[in-house]
């Protein structure tokens, strides 16, 4: 993975079933965001903070894939079929 790709932590003002977070693509920045059903399939039993933590690399690369696949994307939008 492209090491100009990141994204940053959890925003938590995020209202309804997701968390929100920034993807910076070299000199792009775009907003994400992942649903609450992915962070529960990832780490089952843990609060969606908690997750997105456990699995921030695994977060990273689902969203970089997502924007190589589709580099015209506005958003990046992950639920769980994007793992």
């Amino acid at each position: 993975m492209d090491d100009n790709f990141q994204i940053s932590t959890a925003q938590t003002s995020t209202t309804g079933d997701y968390l929100s977070f920034t993807v910076t693509d070299g000199t792009v920045k775009l907003p994400g965001k992942i649903s609450g059903s992915a962070l529960a399939e990832l780490s089952p039993g843990m609060e969606r903070e908690a997750s997105f933590k456990a699995n921030f690399e695994r977060i990273r690369q689902a969203a970089y894939e997502m924007r190589r696949r589709n580099p015209e994307l506005t958003e990046i939008s992950l639920n769980s079929y994007s793992f």
